[in-house]
C-alpha cells in the first residue's frame, strides 16, 4: 500500500469488519482482509465502473468470499450493525459532510467514522464536533509529495473541542501532540506555498492567515516536545 493507504489501515478498527465508500480499485479493503486486519470487508461506490475495477481486484487476490461489492450513494449499501469502521477517503470536506449527513443516524451507529479529506480539514473537523463526534487519532503522512490528513473519529457526547486552538482546527489536535517530522516538512511545504502565492498576488489576506497558522502549529507542537519546568 501507498503511505496514505498505510494511515488509512492504521485507523481502521481491527478485527471487526470495515467498509470502504467510494472504493475504486478497493485496494483498501483488499490489503486489510489480506493482512488480517479484519475479517471482511465492503467495498462500496455510487458508480458502476469503480466497481467493475474493484471486481478485477477482488478476483485477482481471491477475496471474493471476504469482500463484498456494493452499489449504493453514500451509506445507503451498508446495512445497520453490518460493519465497525467506516472509510470516506479521497474526496473533498464538503463530500464527506454531506455522505454523513445524509445519514447521521447510521453514521452515529458505527464504532469508528475514519475520513481522508483532500482539503477542508478544519470544517470537516467542526462538523464532527458539532455531531457529537469526537477526534480520537489522526495521522499525517507524505505521498509522492503531497501531505495527507487521516481523522478518525468515534459518537461520543462530549467532544472535548472547547479549549482546541485555530491550530487545532486546522491542523488536527493530535496531530500537533504527535508533533514530529512529517509535521515539520508539511509546515515547510506550506510556507513554501505561501511564498509562491505572494509572488503571484502580494498581500493576500489569506496567506498571511496561512502562514500564522503553520507557525501557531509549530508552536504548540514544539511546546509539547520540549515541554517547560513543572
Amino acid at each position: 500500500m501507498c503511505p496514505r493507504l498505510v494511515a488509512i489501515a492504521e485507523l481502521v478498527v481491527p478485527g471487526r469488519p470495515m467498509a470502504d465508500i467510494g472504493t475504486d480499485h478497493a485496494l483498501l479493503p483488499a490489503a486489510l482482509v489480506l493482512r488480517g486486519t479484519v475479517p471482511r470487508a465492503l467495498a462500496c461506490d455510487r458508480a458502476a465502473d469503480p466497481l467493475v475495477r474493484a471486481r478485477a481486484t477482488v478476483t485477482r487476490l481471491g477475496l471474493a468470499d471476504r469482500i463484498a461489492l456494493r452499489q449504493g450513494d453514500g451509506l445507503a449499501a451498508i446495512e445497520d450493525e453490518e460493519i465497525a469502521t467506516v472509510v470516506i477517503a479521497g474526496v473533498g470536506a464538503q463530500t464527506v459532510v454531506a455522505i454523513l449527513a445524509a445519514d447521521l443516524g447510521r453514521a452515529r451507529r458505527f464504532t469508528r467514522v475514519v475520513v481522508q479529506p483532500n482539503h477542508g480539514h478544519a470544517q470537516v473537523r467542526r462538523w464532527l464536533v458539532d455531531h457529537d463526534f469526537a477526534v480520537v487519532d489522526e495521522r499525517l503522512t507524505e505521498d509522492r509529495e503531497r501531505f495527507y490528513t487521516v481523522i478518525a473519529a468515534e459518537p461520543a457526547m462530549a467532544a472535548g473541542a472547547a479549549s482546541w486552538t485555530r491550530a487545532a482546527w486546522a491542523v488536527g489536535p493530535v496531530v500537533l501532540r504527535r508533533g514530529g517530522a512529517v509535521l515539520d516538512r508539511w509546515a515547510a511545504a506550506e510556507l513554501r506555498r505561501c511564498d509562491r502565492a505572494d509572488r503571484r498576488t502580494p498581500g493576500l489576506a489569506s496567506t498571511a492567515e496561512r502562514r500564522v497558522v503553520v507557525a501557531e502549529a509549530l508552536a504548540q507542537a514544539r511546546a509539547v516536545e520540549h515541554p517547560g519546568p513543572a
